[in-house]
């Protein structure tokens, strides 16, 4: 493991631009292996572990036995969302090294494809191996071309060479691997960064990270899934709601992050900063509440404080199932109920046909949908908006 080690640290990465091509110690660290541990007899003398028998040839094709469909389904519908979701991760990662995308619609079809085409054979189901991708990348792979020359030694590897490599000992393979495995333990070094930007998501790092180093691969990649849905429904819960000001260059912003915003007079201009369902439709309801009181509520008394306006700002919903719809009807009914305009503006057409199909605003006035903020304030009287006689904030 020191040795190549040290060749790619200290020759292949520091002589780069001089080398015409990496130098492959590691197919010189297997050879030599191959043939010290022939000739010494490491097995017999000193019960070193080697690779063993390799199988020659390739299986014969034949039909799936769909009589034992039931057997296999529900470990097939696992293995399936953890490859998946395996694949995916190996290919953002590489993809993130060498700034390129990757589309998880495509990768999704193709290992759908292979899949199916290599059940002929009674083969695994196909999986990024992490592993072997990286030896593959450190040695210089880049292209789709050295997958095909790695298909290609395989084979023949598999049809006339595999027994070569049977006095190969497991240790040189583990080591190869652990060196080309050295910049993903870098990684740990991350979690500095991930608590000062997001501790949720360094959590679910941390979890992942664990259940794979304790339990498994695929496991631990589930569990991280898992996880990292269930906290998608914690940041639901703590999702925040916008109180937006106005400038005197009439843009409008996030009034309590900057000074020089202004609230308009009687009139309260929210925003809901995530997505609205099920899971949050009570935290929406009770931030509309809170920041933009009734009149006669506890948090607004008397003429001088009551508000007249209220402006729902739905540019960062993007979706909205009917839980969502119905609480943005049911605020809409309840300022309306108590003499308070209210319009929804920046609907997207996800939720404006969640509103349309439920008919959840059909007994409001039609007023209340408008396409934008600076439309919503054209249609409040003027003198409504200049604030005669009323206080700035409620």
């Amino acid at each position: 493991m020191t040795i190549v080690s040290v060749v790619k640290t200290h020759v292949n990465e520091r002589f780069a631009k001089r080398l015409p091509f990496p130098v492959p110690v590691e197919m010189g660290m297997v050879v030599v292996a191959t043939l010290v541990s022939s000739l010494a007899n490491l097995e017999q003398r000193f019960s070193v572990r080697l690779v063993g028998t390799v199988p020659s040839g390739f299986p014969r094709p034949r039909l799936p036995v769909f009589s034992a469909m039931h057997l296999v389904l529900q470990d097939a519908i696992v293995m399936a969302v953890v490859s998946f979701a395996l694949n995916v991760s190996v290919a953002r990662l590489f993809a993130k090294k060498h700034e390129y995308r990757i589309d998880p619609t495509q990768e999704l079809l193709a290992y759908g494809v292979g899949n199916v085409f290599s059940s002929f054979f009674e083969s695994y189901v196909l999986c990024a191996a992490l592993a072997r991708s990286v030896v593959q990348e450190a040695s210089g792979g880049r292209t789709q071309l050295a997958g095909l020359v790695s298909c290609a030694v395989v084979a023949i590897f598999l049809l006339f060479l595999g027994p070569l490599l049977q006095p190969l000992p497991q240790a040189v393979l583990a080591s190869i691997v652990l060196v080309a495995l050295k910049r993903m333990y870098l990684q740990v070094f991350d979690l500095r960064t991930l608590w000062h930007v997001d501790k949720l998501e360094m959590l679910v790092w941390i979890v992942t990270f664990a259940s794979v180093l304790i339990i498994d691969v695929a496991p631990g990649l589930l569990i991280g899934v898992v996880f990292n849905l269930f906290l998608l429904i914690v940041r639901a819960q703590l999702a925040a709601m916008a109180l937006l000001g106005q400038l005197e260059l009439a843009a409008l912003r996030v009034n309590e992050n900057l000074d020089t915003s202004r609230e308009l007079p009687s009139t309260k201009i929210l925003r809901f900063e995530h997505s609205l369902f099920y899971a949050n439709a009570w935290r929406f309801k009770k931030l509309v509440r809170e920041m933009a009181p009734l009149p006669g509520s506890k948090g607004c008394s008397g003429d001088s404080s009551r508000l007249h306006h209220l402006i729902l700002d739905c540019s960062c919903i993007s979706y909205a199932d009917t839980a969502g719809a119905k609480a943005i009807a049911k605020i809409v009914k309840e300022y309306q109920a108590a003499q308070v305009s209210v319009h929804v503006c920046h609907c997207r057409e996800s939720l404006l046909g969640v509103l349309q199909r439920g008919q959840f605003l059909q007994d409001v006035d039609k007023r209340v949908l408008q396409a934008s903020i600076e439309t919503a304030l054209e249609d409040i009287p003027l003198s409504k908006q200049t604030g005669q006689n009323e206080a700035t904030i409620c």
